[in-house]
């Protein structure tokens, strides 16, 4: 995902050579996965294997495996995963391992980890595999609109993939919706927070989540609760309205993890978008998420329980 970003869009990556932080505080697993420290890394799984996938609270919740990466260490990678570590976890920004290991320029990781999850969903265009993922899904979103003023535009999609995106209050409703979704498809919301969203936002949920919420703090906070039910990024832009007149557009979406056996059918999100200032000031959403049943709020204490069944 393009996140070595300067304030127009994506920049090359940097070699990694920057001062660390210091994972110790994390733990001893950290600390070693860090330092590549294998025989370290061995003993403390043999030992408890359920520490593999432990996330640091310190540390934007990063992985043991997500701190290797990081840390440049190749080898204590290979082990972690040898051991079952889930490359699919993302760090409280909702980064995700290939995104991290880029903006610290080891690429070599990143290609071995492209490599060794040939399944895996890679959206980073820095990487062929991801580029061409983000182009077949603009492809597909497009596809799925028939109103020509509402496609998203060609050069949204070239100019994210080069990293020169325009100045934020250049840009026409179509624009900043169209950006927002590609950076959500990239998984790189700090980005879409930064350029897209009123500091002022208003946001109301309904369906699985039932709230309402104000500001980046809120958008924040939306984007945590989305990723609490589904754990990736393969939305279904299945239809889009852009007003032609106001600065309204309707967005209807789907999402299917058939390895999860997670569906939405249901989605809908309204945008009200501030043309001169290129930014979302008011949003309302609804999707509810299915397996074998509905998923009410996982983080209300009482939980409903409907059945489904497919449509």
């Amino acid at each position: 995902m393009p996140s070595a970003v300067n304030q127009n869009g994506p920049q090359p990556v940097k070699s990694g050579k920057t001062s660390d932080p210091d994972f110790n505080v994390c733990g001893p697993l950290f600390a070693a996965a860090q330092k590549g420290e294998l025989d370290k890394i061995k003993e403390i799984l043999d030992k408890d294997p359920k520490k593999i996938d432990e996330q640091c609270e310190k540390h934007d919740k990063y992985t043991p495996v997500i701190v290797a990466a990081v840390s440049g260490k190749l080898e204590a990678v290979q082990l972690l995963c040898k051991r079952g570590a889930n490359v699919n976890l993302r760090d409280s920004n909702s980064y995700t391992i290939i995104k991290l290991t880029l903006d610290k320029g080891y690429k070599d990781i990143a290609n071995w980890l492209v490599d060794a999850y040939p399944e895996m969903i890679i959206t980073d265009p820095r990487l062929p595999k991801g580029e061409e993922w983000l182009k077949a899904q603009f492809a597909k979103m497009s596809n799925n609109i028939e109103d020509p003023a509402s496609k998203p535009p060609q050069t949204v999609l070239d100019n994210l993939i080069s990293g020169n995106l325009k100045p934020d209050t250049d840009r026409t409703v179509s624009e900043v919706y169209w950006e927002h979704i590609l950076l959500r498809y990239i998984g790189d919301i700090p980005k879409d927070i930064e350029r897209n969203y009123s500091k002022k936002l208003k946001m109301a949920f309904c369906g699985t989540f039932d709230r309402t919420l104000q500001g980046h703090a809120g958008i924040k906070e939306s984007a945590r609760l989305l990723n609490s039910v589904l754990p990736t990024t393969q939305y279904n832009i299945t239809g889009t309205h852009v007003a032609p007149k106001g600065q309204w557009v309707t967005e209807r979406w789907e999402y299917h993890d058939y390895e999860n056996n997670l569906q939405v059918l249901d989605g809908v999100d309204t945008f009200l978008i501030n043309e001169d200032k290129g930014k979302i000031e008011v949003m309302l959403i609804n999707y509810n998420v299915y397996e074998l049943k509905w998923i009410d709020d996982p983080e209300r204490p009482v939980k409903k329980a409907h059945n489904w069944t497919p449509v």
